[in-house]
């Protein structure tokens, strides 16, 4: 079994097979589907792709996604971890929470616990996110943690923000 995290609020596991459901649940999601699908409801294949992904970068490199479960509500509210985006040079962080979750610190929970795994048990010099410059939620979140703008692209016609946040203990 794979590293669980936890928070305060939040047990954190691998993702798996039997967690088609909640992860089609998710990713289907019209809130969720905004940015982190460019609007596009992933056929199941793709979200069996998802899963598979994430098993595989746990086994070789003991990252990936992580179900986020709310503690006190007893239910899975999202997920968080790392994964492998415009073929940069380590995976970046990922999150999305189901709508009714947000703006209540999940995100940034989440995140803090992800990235102090990457920069402890991984020793990672630094950790990425990028996110669209018209996703004002996850600028905010990069901004909770601390994290330095790095750069802009333009990824398929539309802005993307890079932000970075470097593990000092490797710096």
């Amino acid at each position: 079994m794979h590293t669980e995290l936890h928070t305060s609020r939040l047990t954190m596991r691998p993702v798996q097979q039997t967690d088609f459901d909640i992860l089609q649940t998710i990713l289907t999601d019209r809130f969720v589907r905004r940015y982190l699908c460019d609007d596009q409801i992933l056929p199941p294949e793709q979200i069996q792709d998802f899963i598979l992904v994430s098993e595989q970068t746990f086994e070789a490199g003991d990252y990936g996604l992580w179900l986020l479960h709310d503690q006190l509500k007893n239910m899975v509210i999202g997920f968080a971890g790392l994964w492998s985006f415009f073929e940069e040079n380590q995976p970046q962080l990922l999150y999305a929470l189901l709508p009714a979750f947000t703006r209540e610190g999940y995100a940034t929970e989440a995140s803090k616990a992800v990235i102090d795994y990457c920069f402890n048990k991984l020793s990672f010099p630094y950790i990425d996110a990028s996110f669209d410059e018209s996703n004002i939620a996850s600028l905010r979140v990069a901004e909770r943690l601390e994290m330095t703008f790095l750069k802009k692209e333009w990824i398929d016609g539309s802005p993307v923000l890079f932000y970075r946040k470097v593990n000092s203990a490797v710096a």
